[in-house]
């Protein structure tokens, strides 16, 4: 039995079913745009990176409070809200920044930018430029 499930578990992990955990991390800034300079709020701000799937579902988000631009990020494991991703699951990455503390729930005033394409764990130098105002 128990070679069995050995056997099984390295099956799966030669197939291509790699999971990351405590290897999860992406790194790069956010830039904030010139047009956005007065609107951006000084104080009491939380920029929020978050990394959803293909399916558009959050997989991680990592909080920066009363950011200074450019604003260098890294996600790793501890900012996954899964247990687990696929290696090489590809990843849509969106900056939200607010005073009111909430991510995924945008208000009128909020600014927002996003990473062209996708990026897969282990990507560096992502930049995002936060270039939009609800």
């Amino acid at each position: 039995m128990r070679q069995a499930l050995v056997l099984g578990l390295a099956a799966a992990l030669l197939s291509g079913c790699e999971l990351l955990t405590g290897d999860f991390r992406l790194t790069g800034t956010v830039f904030l745009a010139p047009a956005m300079n007065e609107r951006a709020p000084k104080t009491n701000v939380a920029l929020f990176i978050v990394a959803e799937n293909e399916g558009g579902v959050p997989v991680a988000v990592h909080r920066i409070v009363n950011p200074v631009f450019p604003a260098p990020f890294e996600l790793d494991h501890h900012d996954l809200l899964v247990p687990a991703l696929r290696r090489n699951e590809e990843l849509t990455l969106h900056a939200e920044m607010n005073t009111h503390g909430d991510v995924g729930s945008p208000r009128p005033g909020d600014l927002s930018g996003k990473a062209p394409g996708k990026v897969r764990s282990g990507a560096h130098g992502v930049r995002m430029i936060v270039d939009r105002q609800r």
